[in-house]
């Protein structure tokens, strides 16, 4: 394993200081129980740093973020095809899901519909 990170959490790499505009993910992640923990980044791609967030988390899930995009990685998936990419003007519905379903795949539940 890659991890750096002793506590089992989705780790979360933030890019350009941007965790307030997604703060309805986090709580969908907090709703189901799974704890994250937070890296702040000054630049980078969305997707690859996902993808490295999972290789460093203990639970394999890892999610990054700018101002404009979210994507969910998942460690075992190829580093240029995430699992969830979501849009900062999508609704707070489908932010709040998008953290759900990140939190589930940790627990292998299934996941939620995006705009149920």
């Amino acid at each position: 394993m890659d991890s750096n990170h002793s506590a089992p959490a989705i780790v979360i790499t933030v890019i350009n200081d941007c965790a307030s505009l997604w703060h309805e993910v986090l709580l969908g992640i907090e709703e189901e129980g799974i704890p994250f923990l937070l890296q702040h980044h000054p630049a980078g791609d969305v997707v690859d740093s996902a993808w490295q967030a999972a290789r460093s988390s203990p639970l394999l899930v890892g999610i990054a973020c700018d101002r404009h995009t979210l994507v969910v990685h998942y460690k075992n998936l190829p580093a240029s095809a995430p699992l969830f990419t979501l849009m900062h003007h999508q609704d707070s519905q489908a932010h709040r899901n998008t953290g759900n379903n990140a939190a589930r795949l940790v627990k292998g539940i299934p996941f939620r519909d995006l705009h149920a």
